[in-house]
């Protein structure tokens, strides 16, 4: 089954509602801020966590899914010593 690579950010003012979405997303992939996680998608995947996210009914903000490309080259300026704990692969259990 083919995934992709997501970017999941989101901007929620209440503490509960952007707790819940923080605890689903920790079951979808990893944060690499407090407001953004990395996660690796087949379609079902993409379409179970998006219905997920809906059912909450977010009110005090939004979060928005963006699809990038690995081939693209990613450019980092700083200091970046976290390596990526997917290396490639997700492993969901």
């Amino acid at each position: 089954m083919k995934s992709s690579e997501y970017l999941v950010v989101y901007d929620i003012s209440a503490d509960k509602e952007r707790t819940k979405v923080q605890k689903l997303l920790e079951g979808y992939g990893f944060g690499i801020q407090k407001s953004v996680f990395e996660c690796l998608l087949s379609k079902r995947l993409k379409r179970e966590l998006i219905q997920k996210l809906e059912k909450m009914n977010i009110k005090t903000g939004f979060i928005k899914l963006y699809r990038y490309d690995k081939t693209i080259k990613n450019t980092i300026i700083g200091v970046y010593d976290r390596k990526n704990p997917d290396e490639g692969n997700a492993f969901i259990v």
